[in-house]
């Protein structure tokens, strides 16, 4: 009898984080973020996601590149940005 097991994260997101695993990973970078902006993010840029059972995925990088766009606009607006 073989045996079969499917993987709890989906296959067709490569780097794939949960909407709270996101905000914990952003927290560690020093530009939080919460699970509402998350979810702005994926809505607005219409990113990529996968549901697992109840669970939401998105791609981490994705997210970053979302995050950046938003952080630098931001730090150009209020500062000397070159």
């Amino acid at each position: 009898m073989a045996a079969t097991h499917l993987s709890p994260f989906p296959a067709e997101i490569e780097d794939p984080v949960t909407y709270k695993e996101a905000v914990a990973l952003f927290a560690r970078t020093g530009h939080k973020a919460a699970e509402s902006t998350v979810r702005r993010y994926v809505e607005e840029d219409e990113l990529k996601t996968a549901r697992v059972g109840k669970v939401m995925y998105v791609s981490w990088t994705d997210l970053l590149e979302a995050h950046f766009k938003r952080t630098a606009a931001k730090l150009r607006a209020s500062s000397d940005w070159p």
